[in-house]
């Protein structure tokens, strides 16, 4: 999938999510608040790139990491850089959005500094899947799969 048709994807897939009332109340124990915006990035983007976008719109936001499969979402949320969290050195340059979200996978919140930046912001992934299903006869329908929430799944 070219790098359009990706960003098209996590968009359309990611404007679902947010019209999910299960899907919203699940994001919200995880920090998004109505009207956060939305950051789309790829693995391969340079964090200081995707991060002074990120400073321009003041506050948290969403960010979502699409991969190559078009299905592949992961939604963190980022907080603005803060002297309330322990200051920690920069990251390399060369850093990319791939190498930070593979290091904070496993952490419940973590600190994180891109040079520009005099303090520290956290980064945290909220956990869920979206998945096509088809029953058979039935053409595919969309299933939210929130993993950390009490439900199994939600049908849109």
């Amino acid at each position: 999938m070219n790098h359009s048709n990706l960003r098209s994807n996590a968009t359309r897939r990611i404007t679902e999510l947010l019209n999910s009332h299960a899907a919203r109340r699940h994001l919200s124990t995880y920090g998004w608040t109505e009207g956060m915006p939305v950051v789309i990035a790829e693995p391969h983007e340079l964090v200081e790139d995707v991060m002074g976008f990120i400073s321009t719109q003041g506050r948290a936001v969403l960010l979502v990491l699409c991969g190559g499969e078009p299905d592949n979402l992961q939604i963190w949320h980022v907080t603005v850089p803060s002297p309330i969290f322990p200051e920690v050195p920069a990251l390399p340059a060369e850093s990319t959005m791939g190498d930070l979200c593979r290091r904070n996978s496993e952490s419940r919140l973590a600190t994180f500094r891109v040079g520009y930046w005099a303090h520290s912001a956290a980064i945290h992934e909220i956990p869920f899947s979206i998945r096509t299903q088809s029953a058979p006869g039935a053409e595919s329908s969309e299933h939210l799969d929130l993993s950390d929430s009490q439900s199994d799944k939600h049908q849109d």
